[in-house]
């Protein structure tokens, strides 16, 4: 729609969760008849939350080489055939295939509809009009994709890694462009997940992700280990204390009395700083918040205005991991935006923010 609206079938689909890239229903259920149960929603969804975050990690590199503000949006996963794997990703997709060695076997493709392919490579080639980038692609637009994209894929591997707590060594990534069938291995069935991705003003589609079954339910059989292990450590290091007082038939209770410690000669307890100075915080700068409907949230257009809880002129405040530690106010510099900070918000004060918030 020219006026950036959603219709009302838009907004039926999106309160009902429906997915338009998906295939019909019933082609869905012929599809994957048999195979529904290789992994459960649970599984299907956890491995999904794993792949955004690891690919949120990855997206804040390739937002700094293509100098634009890179957005993914809310995982949908589902499980496919080969053959409906080749039918949607076999012609005109950029495949990115990522391979893995060590607690994780295996690999998994990134798919990237050919035009936006296209246009990211326009970017980082410093063209002005991303848009006018046209297919098909030639070896310099390939080799520049696997150069942008590559990174992303490596960071994912990395991340997977943490958060199964195991190494996994990721392979060189190696690119191809799709025709007639797609670069993956061996399975009867497949996890794909669907990622919306916003590139500012040059994308807005989505990217998916296809792994064998095999390797997504061991992915969340590690992580759920992981997750396990973690929870008994904790309750064997804060469990419940247990029930204290006189044995049965016993009466009274003594005071215990401690030692008094000796601390000649100790100086001042102050923690080595210097440990934490190459630690990396994320600092935000919020001009300003609203509370709204989701009527009002999806009546939003191109050109709608978003009214603010703050008065115009008033200082921005710079949070640190998300706490209030600071206020200043814009500023340009060389063509850039900046802050320069007014006011640093008091010790007491940003107690007081916690208590509150």
């Amino acid at each position: 729609m020219g006026d950036g609206a959603l219709t009302q079938d838009e907004i039926d689909m999106l309160l009902q969760g429906a997915d338009s890239f998906s295939a019909p229903a019933d082609a869905r259920a012929a599809g994957t008849a048999g195979i529904g149960m290789d992994m459960s929603p649970l599984e299907r969804e956890s491995v999904a939350d794993m792949l955004l975050s690891a690919l949120q990690s990855g997206t804040q590199g390739l937002s700094m080489i293509l100098a634009r503000n890179v957005r993914l949006g809310s995982p949908y996963a589902e499980i496919r055939t080969q053959q409906e794997i080749n039918k949607e990703f076999g012609n005109d997709f950029v495949a990115l295939q990522q391979g893995m060695s060590g607690a994780l076997n295996g690999s998994l493709v990134l798919f990237l509809p050919g035009a936006d392919a296209a246009r990211i490579s326009a970017i980082v080639m410093g063209s002005d009009d991303p848009a006018s980038a046209t297919l098909p692609l030639d070896n310099a637009q390939i080799a520049t994709i696997k150069d942008a994209m590559g990174p992303v894929l490596m960071s994912v591997a990395t991340q997977m890694s943490v958060k199964i707590g195991v190494p996994i060594t990721p392979l060189p990534v190696d690119v191809t462009v799709t025709s007639g069938s797609v670069p993956l291995q061996d399975s009867l069935s497949y996890l794909r997940t669907q990622i919306p991705i916003n590139i500012e003003g040059a994308v807005d589609s989505r990217i998916s992700i296809v792994m064998p079954v095999e390797m997504a339910s061991q992915l969340f059989q590690l992580s759920s280990q992981r997750e396990s292990a973690r929870s008994v450590d904790y309750g064997s290091k804060h469990g419940p204390a247990l029930p204290s007082g006189p044995a049965p038939g016993q009466t009274g209770i003594k005071d215990v009395a401690f030692p008094a410690m000796n601390m000649a000669g100790a100086g001042p307890l102050q923690p080595n700083k210097d440990l934490l100075m190459d630690v990396q915080m994320t600092l935000t700068v919020e001009l300003g918040r609203t509370k709204m409907y989701i009527k009002e949230i999806l009546s939003l257009g191109e050109g709608s205005i978003i009214e603010l809880e703050k008065l115009a002129g008033e200082p921005v405040d710079l949070l640190v991991n998300g706490k209030l530690i600071a206020k200043g106010e814009v500023v340009v510099i060389d063509e850039n935006f900046g802050v320069r900070v007014t006011d640093i918000v008091s010790p007491v004060d940003r107690l007081k923010a916690q208590k509150s918030g």
